[in-house]
């Protein structure tokens, strides 16, 4: 068996409100103790540094992971633009192992011997009858590259494992995303975390938007700075494709990139590039979302790409971004078992930005489709892979990561 507990709080200190939401949260353990709590926290709270050891206080010994919030934390009923969330597991079916790996060139081989450690650790917990692995991972945005950083992990925790996690955010400020591990809020590391388990966790990531753009082709590209689309400024053209959707921009380029990310995102749309999904014959591509744009127009995406990709922009409605969230719950559900005890849920920031005043409809929608608490954050870049699954980071999605009774 798993328990899952959840609690948010939107109190005016972190310290008030990691204790609220650790006391909300441990009162549906019926008792238990827990072995892990995900705790994300408003990074504009002045005391945010004190979050994690007041939850240290209510939960004891139990490992704490997460980070900062991207502009929101929620439940299946609140949502709040500052708070603190946290989830907590617990039962004799859940084991934990949790590892950290410093932030180092951009192909992030530092985390490759850190999911080493936890995949070590998952074939050890397999002879105690635990089978299943699942890696949750979690990193500070814009530090990172996504793409690497997913594939570093994947490459040492191996192909029987599935992955989970998010690139933290930092309440729309670009420049100051950090993880949480133990009692620290830091942002010169990653963490890998192992759960080990008797029947699978139930991860699926859907984002619900559709290309509304003509097909381009990433002509020049250094990393994650996309520099020329079908041999013209990238932004121009990107720019273009949106507003010949129905786009309105910002006149101010310092706007720019959170617009585009909050409503025109770009989606990869090589026939050899996995989709996450085909729903009513669309196919959901992957999506990449700009963080900046630099003074000669380059814009600094959440993942590499490459030259000679193909590229389509997207764009989304609030009902489909709302089916697509009940979407990933189901498909979760079903991988899970179908009884669910609980579900973490990491949903793009860009969301929020869309939905508005109606996105507290997308963790109780979640919520009301599994049957079953939630706890979360809005994020800045999204991480789920099924043992099947080729693609692994996203942006955009809500990803819900489903725990069986």
């Amino acid at each position: 068996m798993i328990t899952f507990g959840s609690g948010m709080s939107a109190a005016a200190t972190a310290t008030i409100a990691a204790r609220e939401a650790a006391t909300q949260a441990l009162g549906t353990l019926r008792g238990e103790t827990p072995k892990l709590a995900i705790v994300f926290a408003s990074v504009s709270y002045p005391d945010v540094e004190d979050a994690a050891r007041t939850v240290r206080t209510a939960v004891g010994d139990a490992q704490i992971i997460g980070g900062t919030s991207g502009a929101s934390v929620f439940d299946g009923v609140k949502v709040s633009a500052r708070g603190v969330s946290v989830v907590l597991l617990a039962g004799p079916d859940i084991e934990v192992e949790s590892h950290t790996a410093p932030i180092g060139p951009p192909a992030f081989m530092e985390a490759v011997p850190a999911a080493e450690k936890v995949a070590q650790a998952a074939s050890r917990a397999a002879l105690r009858g635990l089978n299943h692995f699942v890696c949750l991972v979690f990193a500070p945005s814009v530090l990172v590259d996504g793409e690497a950083l997913a594939a570093a992990v994947r490459k040492g925790a191996g192909a029987h494992a599935q992955l989970a996690g998010a690139l933290t955010g930092d309440d729309l400020t670009f420049d100051r995303p950090k993880v949480l591990f133990g009692d620290e809020l830091r942002d010169d590391c990653l963490v890998v975390t192992g759960l080990f388990t008797k029947r699978p966790i139930g991860i699926a990531a859907r984002h619900g938007w559709t290309a509304v753009g003509p097909v381009r082709t990433v002509t020049r590209a250094d990393g994650v700075h996309l520099l020329e689309l079908d041999g013209q400024p990238a932004l121009d053209v990107w720019l273009g494709d949106a507003r010949s959707a129905g786009a309105t921009p910002p006149s101010d380029l310092k706007d720019v990139a959170r617009y585009l990310a909050d409503h025109y995102e770009l989606g990869l749309a090589d026939d050899s590039i996995p989709r996450i999904a085909i729903v009513d014959d669309k196919r959901e591509l992957v999506a990449r979302a700009p963080y900046a744009i630099r003074a000669d127009g380059a814009i600094q995406l959440s993942a590499s790409i490459s030259e000679g990709t193909h590229v389509r922009v997207l764009h989304a409605s609030r009902a489909d971004l709302l089916r697509a969230s009940r979407e990933a719950a189901t498909v979760a559900s079903e991988r899970a078992g179908g009884s669910i005890a609980g579900a973490l849920v990491l949903a793009c920031t860009g969301r929020l930005a869309t939905l508005g005043e109606t996105f507290a409809a997308e963790p109780t929608g979640i919520c009301q489709e599994l049957d079953a608490p939630v706890g979360g954050a809005c994020v800045f870049g999204e991480i789920a892979r099924n043992v099947r699954d080729v693609d692994a980071f996203f942006n955009t999605t809500a990803v819900v990561v489903a725990f069986p009774k």
